[in-house]
């Protein structure tokens, strides 16, 4: 039976606790109303059994209706005045059931919350009652001795059904809380998926317009490559920067396309990133400065120079030579200045280049003052 609909039903519950709260003992029934049936069925249990086992008969039990209709709580009834009948006299059930006249049996009566009646435990005794601490003069149960124990497993099963009741509201409460958090975080990051979607659709289109407007001052068209549409996806950097950075791109594709007027100017990613990508160099040297020995900023702020000045000088399409770098610097210095002050910090420079490998690496490969002093 399944344990769940067990635990919706008080007299099915309270039977599966038998064996816990009642000692010596030996078996019990339960007639309860199933709402799916839409009719009463019964179910045993046993000292010899964990489980619970339903009573399979096609038969009806006259006054089962009548004693689900009206009595006590809690009573003591005989097997001779149990006051309904089985139709087949031959049933193993009515045999199993009715036919052990030495029992005593305890009737409990639970709410029925489908039908609004009263399902039915029936709950066999012997009666000796030394199971329930009682002296041997004293060893069958008489009337005092049967209210107390009715009293006691009333109690008990009470007790035991308002705890699970508790519990299982609590955990119901828990799963409603818990089912409406996750549907709270899942719309939550829905929403901020879409929010982000929505934004960078936003910066991409800007970033398109900006590209268009400067090819339209010169009289272009622009077409851009596939890389160069999922490089501006990827931008993130300051609105601010957007126009400048798309002039600057617009005049160096022009400056090595030379297109004619009207024409349409192929946009390629390398042509923007040297304006819309956030420079690797400055943020991650400033890590560098941070960690390393005093002696050796002079020489990393040097090398940041060179890179970040040989960076603007290859998007504007000159020649990486030491005058162009020197006058891209933003306190602009002469070629020979630069190469006097490499040749000072040449063992340095070897350091910090054979420490750092990923570091100024346009002036490595394409600096010829520098390339001497590392293959020297």
């Amino acid at each position: 039976m399944n344990q769940q609909f067990v635990n919706q039903v008080e007299a099915l519950y309270s039977l599966q606790m038998c064996q816990d709260f009642i000692p010596g003992f030996s078996k019990a029934y339960a007639f309860f109303y199933h709402p799916i049936y839409k009719e009463v069925r019964a179910t045993a249990a046993s000292k010899n059994s964990n489980s619970l086992k339903e009573i399979n008969t096609n038969d009806i039990f006259e006054g089962i209706n009548q004693l689900r209709n009206k009595g006590f709580e809690t009573e003591w009834v005989d097997e001779k005045n149990i006051p309904f009948q089985h139709i087949s006299s031959s049933s193993n059930f009515q045999k199993e059931v009715f036919d052990e006249f030495k029992h005593y049996i305890l009737l409990l009566r639970f709410k029925n919350k489908w039908d609004n009646n009263y399902d039915l435990l029936y709950i066999f005794f012997k009666p000796n009652a030394s199971n329930f601490g009682l002296k041997k003069f004293e060893n069958n149960l008489n009337t005092e001795h049967k209210s107390i124990i009715a009293s006691f497993i009333q109690r008990s099963f009470k007790v035991s059904n308002n705890q699970h009741r508790s519990f299982e509201a609590m955990n119901n409460e828990l799963r409603n809380d818990n089912k409406a958090l996750g549907s709270q975080l899942k719309k939550h990051r829905l929403e901020k998926e879409i929010n982000n979607t929505k934004f960078k659709t936003r910066i991409e289109n800007f970033i398109l317009n900006s590209l268009k407007k400067e090819a339209a001052k010169l009289n272009l068209n622009i077409q851009l490559t596939q890389e160069a549409h999922e490089y501006i996806q990827q931008y993130e950097g300051e609105l601010e920067t957007i126009n400048e950075a798309a002039k600057n791109s617009i005049a160096m594709a022009y400056r090595v396309q030379n297109v004619y007027e009207g024409g349409i100017l192929k946009v390629e990613d390398y042509f923007l990133q040297p304006y819309f990508s956030i420079e690797k160099s400055t943020s991650v040297n400033i890590g560098i400065e941070a960690i390393e020995d005093s002696r050796y900023i002079k020489t990393i702020q040097m090398l940041n120079k060179l890179e970040n000045a040989a960076n603007k000088v290859q998007s504007n399409g000159r020649s990486l030579s030491g005058s162009n770098l020197g006058q891209a610097m933003s306190t602009p210095i002469s070629a020979p200045a630069i190469s006097d002050a490499l040749k000072k910090h040449k063992s340095k420079i070897q350091s910090l280049c054979n420490k750092y490998p990923d570091e100024w690496t346009l002036i490595r490969k394409a600096f010829r003052p520098v390339i001497n002093i590392l293959s020297a």
